[in-house]
């Protein structure tokens, strides 16, 4: 029986998106309209204008080539009251948060954080924790129940300009513990400098979905059901198990990683690795991968539980 987390779909397509930006609504130097062009001249097929603490919603820009995900990014609190960012995304409407609302908690504690993170979810968003290391969070400070759906373990902007936007080791800890987790990653943009500055905070952090369509509908499905990976780089064509052997194929890499739910415990390197062909060693309980290129860009894929 093959196992795989990626839509089993011929007519299925892959879309590669931003899902961590910021306009001029609330920190950002953009408009969306603004960034919705410049992601789409850079070859991107959908973006999420996650504004902080406020719902802008972009619905309108969406057209036959491109696809506007809604969302916004709260300032919350963790179960003892540190300050984290929690993401919120979703296809079209959400009961109870309308264009342009501001989302406050009335008492911004860790208890009140979470219970609107299950509130949400329950409506049908999508909920991920954000870029844990900037946030200096420790895994054991989330709670084994938890209202996420995924780690953001990439996060574009504070890696580049700050050098704290790498989550992996953060969601490899969730795993370890046993929490069902998906990986999240995006640029986390501001623009607040040209977009071909040095200093430029986009297109280096991206998710790359395969989806039915193009429909903000079957995006965020795919999101919710982990048939994406997250990348700064290579592409990951392929990924599953098939008669107790894991399978991972992707553009040319120098490294590739195989890991259960703690470190990698198999590997290959060359100088262009496309594909690699291993056996399961038996007491897995979920498989993922890493492929790493030659300049030590990574792209994840989720886990695929063997449980």
């Amino acid at each position: 029986m093959k196992r795989t987390i990626f839509l089993q779909d011929e007519n299925a397509i892959w879309l590669k998106g931003n899902i961590h930006s910021h306009s001029v609504f609330s920190d950002g130097d953009l408009t969306p309209e603004q960034m919705k062009e410049a992601y789409k001249h850079h070859g991107y097929d959908f973006l999420a204008v996650t504004d902080h603490d406020t719902y802008t919603d972009t619905r309108m820009l969406t057209d036959e080539k491109f696809t506007m995900i809604q969302g916004f990014e709260l300032w919350a609190n963790a179960s003892n009251d540190k300050d984290i960012h929690v993401h919120f995304l979703w296809d079209d409407k959400i009961d109870g948060i309308e264009p342009g609302q501001k989302i406050h908690l009335p008492v911004r504690t860790g208890k009140e954080s979470i219970a609107l993170c299950y509130k949400l979810r329950e409506k049908g968003c999508y909920v991920m924790l954000n870029h844990p290391h900037w946030s200096m969070l420790n895994s054991s400070e989330i709670e084994d129940e938890n209202p996420y759906d995924a780690v953001e373990i990439i996060n574009y902007g504070t890696e580049w300009l700050e050098n704290t936007g790498d989550g992996s080791v953060f969601w490899s800890e969730m795993l370890y513990r046993g929490c069902r987790l998906w990986n999240g990653g995006g640029d986390d943009n501001h623009n607040h400098h040209e977009l071909d500055s040095m200093y430029s905070d986009s297109f280096g952090g991206f998710t790359v979905v395969k989806a039915a369509d193009r429909s903000a509908k079957s995006i965020m499905n795919a999101m919710k059901t982990g048939s994406f990976y997250t990348s700064t780089g290579p592409s990951i064509y392929d990924f599953y198990v098939e008669d107790d052997e894991i399978h991972v194929v992707c553009s040319p890499c120098e490294r590739i990683f195989i890991s259960g739910h703690g470190r990698p415990y198999q590997r290959k390197f060359g100088r262009h690795v496309t594909e690699f062909v291993t056996k399961l060693r038996g007491p897995e309980k979920l498989v993922r991968a890493e492929c790493m290129d030659a300049a030590g860009r990574s792209a994840y894929t989720n886990p695929i539980y063997l449980d």
